[in-house]
């Protein structure tokens, strides 16, 4: 009876990394997929804009108007900059969520497991080995600490990154609406 439980445990163990590996598996290539997308779509929009922009260019009929002309320029192209790395930020953001998920659902898992398991031996452990049984039970609560430390430092890593993102986004903005704004100035 003992060993078959031991054989079932081992067979679900193995089912659950092979079902996590298909998962994975699948996942990257839904993000290759997806990254294929977002570069195909900006190369394709990269080379609409600029056949529109030499086509602008050869109607140009001084240099102001060349000057004129490039200048405008910059604000799409540094919208569809913004737009490309908040998409690709975007969705590495999306797969580093779901592999989290994962990872901290497989170690819920684990421990719950472990501790069961440990459980199921100590109730079988020898007399006069409770001090042990103790230190046992203490380590695995310290190794669960642990991980709950290291979980609570990853978030705030991502947090912090996320901010630094967001703040940089905001200064791809001002520098895209100041060129704007000195031609609205200048018009005046």
């Amino acid at each position: 009876m003992n060993q078959t439980f031991k054989i079932e445990q081992f067979t679900a163990a193995n089912e659950a990394a092979i079902n996590q590996f298909a998962h994975f598996a699948q996942m990257s290539l839904a993000n290759l997929e997806k990254f294929a997308a977002i570069g195909l779509d900006a190369a394709r929009d990269s080379v609409e804009q600029a056949t529109a922009h030499a086509a602008s260019l050869a109607g140009a009929k001084d240099v102001h108007e060349v000057i004129a002309i490039n200048s405008a320029a910059l604000e799409p192209v540094m919208k569809r900059a913004y737009a490309y790395s908040r998409t690709v930020y975007e969705t590495a953001a999306e797969t580093n969520a779901e592999v989290k998920k994962v990872i901290e659902k497989q170690t819920s898992d684990l421990s719950k497991s472990a501790t069961s398991s440990m459980e199921e031996a100590f109730k079988y452990a020898p007399a006069g080995s409770e001090a042990y049984v103790g230190n046992v039970k203490s380590a695995i609560a310290a190794a669960q600490n642990a991980y709950e430390n290291l979980a609570s430092i990853n978030k705030q890593l991502v947090e912090s990154v996320e901010k630094t993102v967001e703040q940089n986004v905001a200064t791809v903005k001002k520098a895209a609406a100041a060129p704007k704004a000195r031609r609205t100035t200048k018009r005046k």
